[in-house]
């Protein structure tokens, strides 16, 4: 008889439940979970009839968060992969904030029978490409465990800090030093790779990519967010939306 502890780690989502040719995945950020981060984009009557999937990321969340889990960006993808397999998903519309666009591009380059079109909102690129990322990687595991998850609580805005709260802090160190450190090839290498649809989406308060004609040039289309900033579907949440209908029909 298998016990709980025996069971590989789970990928708890959230469904909205609709058709699946093909279903809207949505990916979060660093330190939040799938509901608070785009229940507002999900739930909007552009997207009704859909299938939305509001992962939370393994470590946050109400997901599982196993001490003996890597927390890699590849490891995160391949669990993503695992749940969409699990509902016998392909070919979806993938959608991720910063560390979820950075996910999701590995994703869609890794599994690419999963990702049929790609929007990616001011994901991390390459290596050390990042504030918040940056702050918790250059900590040890152990420091940041002990008094650095307390103090990014602290000092973080009350949405963000709701989130972290809940967030496994090793989960987090571990999964902010494999943003610094980036996949092989780089996230930028392999958003520029893909075949599939791709919009880059940013706040006018964050500014174009520096990389924006680089990626142009390999077919990557941008939107630019009015009167928003990092977290866009927080700023301007209209607007979001609808860079995502549009994108959703490139």
């Amino acid at each position: 008889m298998r016990v709980f502890s025996e069971l590989p780690p789970s990928v708890r989502a959230l469904t909205l439940p609709g058709r699946t040719d093909p279903a809207l995945v949505f990916l979060h950020g660093l330190g939040s979970a799938g509901v608070p981060a785009f229940g507002a984009v999900a739930a909007d009557a552009t997207f009704e009839g859909r299938e939305r999937l509001l992962p939370d990321l393994l470590g946050f969340g109400f997901s599982d968060r196993p001490l003996d889990f890597g927390y890699s960006l590849d490891d995160h993808a391949a669990a993503v992969a695992d749940l969409l397999d699990q509902r016998n998903l392909t070919s979806v519309d993938l959608v991720g904030h910063s560390l979820g666009g950075s996910i999701a591009t590995v994703l869609a380059y890794r599994r690419p029978d999963l990702v049929g079109r790609l929007i990616v909102l001011e994901p991390n690129l390459l290596p050390w490409d990042g504030t918040a990322s940056v702050e918790i990687a250059r900590q040890s595991e152990a420091e940041f465990v002990d008094t650095g998850i307390d103090r990014l609580i602290a000092e973080s805005d009350p949405e963000w800090a709701s989130t972290l709260r809940i967030a496994d802090p090793v989960a987090l160190h571990r999964t902010a030093v494999s943003l610094c450190v980036g996949p092989d090839p780089t996230v930028q290498s392999m958003l520029e790779s893909l075949t599939v649809p791709r919009l880059y989406v940013y706040g006018d308060r964050t500014g174009a990519p520096s990389q924006e004609s680089r990626l142009a040039s390999a077919g990557v289309h941008f939107a630019c967010i009015d009167n928003a900033g990092h977290v866009m579907m927080f700023d301007n949440l209209a607007g979001t939306v609808e860079a995502m209908r549009a994108g959703l029909l490139l």
